[in-house]
């Protein structure tokens, strides 16, 4: 059974990953944040629970993470890592001075995923055949919003990450991506768009519908389409898995944003 990282595993996107990817035979999830509780509340509602292991970890730590992939519960000696989903993060606005959350959302967002690779690569060297690695950035690497200096950079230098990690472990068979999502139905959205209503003294409905009916689709992205897209990138890397691995698809950013940006 072959093993695939979730980073920011307890909610959202990364949930929704880990529930899609269990379905399929020969996959063995390894749920990564930083609330254990839950992580566990995710494992026990995927399929095949007994198969995957949530481990409570801070990707900014990068002893801490190392230590984790090296440990017996991990079980990456049996268990060979074919792929891993980067997509720990956090969001929130930014200002200059006392109490710039600067370094903050750069640890994590930038240097938590950039940790997060390098602690997995020894792991995805030994397994055999291609391998996949997925970051998550955002839309807002494509353009900047005012407010949010921190964020914008940080997602905006996972894709130079990715470019830079693409041109020099394809050659060895992993791949490498990004996946810059826009307006996904996940807390950390709703806590935007709470912040935004705030400001402009609106309700949070009206604001989400505010900000819906600009995107061309007219409303957001859930995050079980979302996990669609990883689904796909990661095809193949089940153990005995028939369907064929993209062994060429790499240094690219799947833009699924509900038509906000378009390139």
């Amino acid at each position: 059974m072959n093993s695939i990282l979730i980073t920011g595993a307890g909610s959202g996107i990364g949930a929704a990953v880990a529930q899609r990817l269990s379905q399929r035979a020969g996959i063995r999830i390894l749920l990564l944040g930083r609330q254990l509780a839950a992580l566990e509340k995710v494992r026990t509602a995927m399929h095949r629970p007994e198969d995957h292991a949530a481990l409570s970890v801070d990707v900014s730590d990068s002893r801490a993470l190392v230590a984790a992939l090296q440990s017996e519960k991990v079980g990456l000696d049996k268990h060979p890592l074919t792929g891993v989903f980067a997509n720990a993060g956090i969001g929130g606005g930014n200002q200059w001075g006392e109490g710039d959350r600067w370094e903050e959302i750069i640890r994590v967002n930038l240097t938590g995923t950039y940790n997060t690779l390098m602690a997995s690569r020894p792991f995805l060297n030994r397994s055999e055949g291609v391998k996949q690695v997925l970051v998550t950035s955002s839309v807002l690497a494509r353009f900047g919003v005012p407010g949010q200096s921190a964020y914008v950079t940080s997602k905006t230098g996972l894709l130079g990450l990715v470019r830079s990690l693409a041109v020099e472990w394809s050659p060895q068979g992993i791949m490498v991506n990004a996946l810059c999502p826009g307006w996904v139905d996940t807390e950390m959205a709703r806590n935007s768009i709470q912040s935004m209503a705030d400001a402009q003294d609106l309700s949070f409905d009206e604001c989400k519908a505010q900000q819906e009916a600009i995107l061309p689709s007219l409303r957001m992205t859930t995050p079980a389409e979302m996990a669609q897209w990883v689904d796909f990138i990661f095809s193949g890397l089940g153990e005995g898995e028939a369907v064929p691995r993209l062994a060429t698809f790499t240094g690219q950013a799947l833009d699924v944003n509900s038509g906000s940006w378009m390139g």
